[in-house]
């Protein structure tokens, strides 16, 4: 039992010390999070969703925590903490340069403990990414004179924007039945994100212009789950998730600045600053899931997932035409042991997974969708008897240089641990 449990945490320190100690909730630089105000909008997958597609809603784990329905919270049986940091390596290809950028960022944190021994109570919390905004861009343009006629003057335009919202969450999974359980989950958001857009002109860089946006949001979010498990022969489910996200209404205030530096008539550098602050809200549309899996305990699971986000109606500030497209998303995995039971052979009890994952993205860029495609791999490491080290990959690709005049492949990776025990739960003596 000792040693056991110093394997545990020996693999939970090596991970935060070689990872987490070492990065933030800032992730790696895109274009693409510069397309929603609060930035790119995070999935939240822990390890083992993310190596089978995302699957999540419809796939119940009796060794890990479900951050995605929490329905399905009711079949931890043990106390967990759930860890996970990930890398991302991606090339950004436009119709002049290759760009190859990377960086890392914790994922997740999540603790989560049966509340009731019977397993018709089980609570978690925890914290994660909701959004990131991380981008530098760059465009030229010809200055044209007053009549409309080109100059030998270019203006360089720079773009850059930092920042993020972090959510913290309490999730609830109460068993109704042996085969139907509902769940709850409560999320505070928060967080600010900045932009900045400076401009010059190359023969006159004395002409200078700067706007600058910070904003700062926060409100609460909420998200129900029904989790449905039907026994059909022995030791062989068939498992129906459902979630449901409110809508949620982002309170932000905003604070904008643009400086301007002239040369006036007698050649001396006129500063010109205005101010503005704005109060509004900032609407994240409902979110539907459904997902239907079927396993066979201990030896195999698959399944398939959908997402559904109505971006293009009643989202964004108000007042304010957004050129939106409806989300959705569809996640497909399984996962495989040959043996969980062989005690000679370890890799026998290693779960090996694998899936396939499509995205379309809520923004739209000159009138064109932009998509994500990207097929996922992983492991799940035994360590002792209930815990786990899970290792996930994605390969992707997202938007096109036919219209959206950016693509985007990349590489994610991500390591994290399952450390499960029976604290809480009392122990009985013969």
């Amino acid at each position: 039992m000792i040693s056991h449990m110093r394997i545990k945490f020996l693999c939970f320190f090596l991970i935060y010390f070689f990872f987490g100690s070492k990065v933030s909730f800032s992730q790696v630089t895109t274009p693409f999070s510069s397309l929603i105000p609060v930035g790119e909008i995070s999935d939240n997958s822990f390890a083992h969703n993310l190596s089978m597609g995302g699957l999540g809603i419809s796939n119940g784990s009796y060794w890990h925590l479900n951050n995605q329905n929490p329905a399905a919270l009711v079949y931890n049986r043990f106390t967990t903490f759930e860890m996970g940091v990930a890398s991302d390596v991606r090339q950004i290809v436009n119709n002049e340069s290759k760009d190859i950028i990377g960086n890392g960022n914790i994922n997740y944190i999540g603790f989560g403990f049966p509340v009731l021994k019977s397993g018709k109570w089980t609570a978690s919390f925890g914290f994660n990414p909701f959004s990131n905004m991380n981008y530098k861009l760059f465009s030229e343009d010809v200055v044209y004179n007053v009549d409309g006629t080109p100059t030998s003057s270019l203006v360089t335009y720079d773009y850059d924007g930092s920042g993020g919202l972090t959510e913290i969450y309490l999730s609830n999974g109460f068993k109704v039945n042996k085969e139907l359980s509902l769940g709850v989950k409560a999320t505070y958001i928060f967080g600010r994100v900045s932009s900045n857009i400076s401009s010059t002109i190359s023969n006159e860089p004395q002409f200078f212009s700067n706007y600058f946006e910070e904003s700062s949001y926060n409100d609460y979010s909420f998200t129900t789950g029904l989790f449905y498990r039907k026994e059909i022969n022995e030791d062989k489910f068939l498992k129906i998730g459902f979630v449901y996200d409110l809508k949620t209404s982002l309170k932000s205030s905003t604070f904008s600045q643009l400086e301007r530096k002239i040369p006036n008539s007698l050649n001396v550098l006129v500063i010109d600053t205005i101010l503005n602050e704005v109060i509004r809200d900032y609407i994240i549309p409902k979110n539907y899931g459904f997902g239907v899996s079927y396993e066979i305990l201990d030896k195999l699971s698959f399944g398939i997932d959908f997402r559904f986000q109505p971006w293009k109606k009643n989202s964004g500030f108000e007042n304010q035409q957004n050129n939106y497209k409806n989300y959705f998303q569809v996640s497909t995995g399984i996962e495989i042991i040959p043996d969980a039971e062989d005690v000679n052979t370890y890799f026998n009890r290693v779960t090996y997974r694998g899936g396939l994952l499509f995205k379309r993205y809520p923004y739209l860029i000159n009138s064109e969708e932009t998509n994500n495609i990207a097929a996922t791999f992983g492991l799940s490491l035994p360590i002792g008897s209930i815990s786990r080290i899970n290792l996930g990959l994605e390969l992707g690709t997202r938007g096109s240089l036919n219209k959206t005049l950016a693509k985007e492949n990349y590489l994610k990776f991500i390591i994290g641990s399952s450390i499960n025990n029976i604290w809480f739960i009392k122990r009985k003596f013969d």
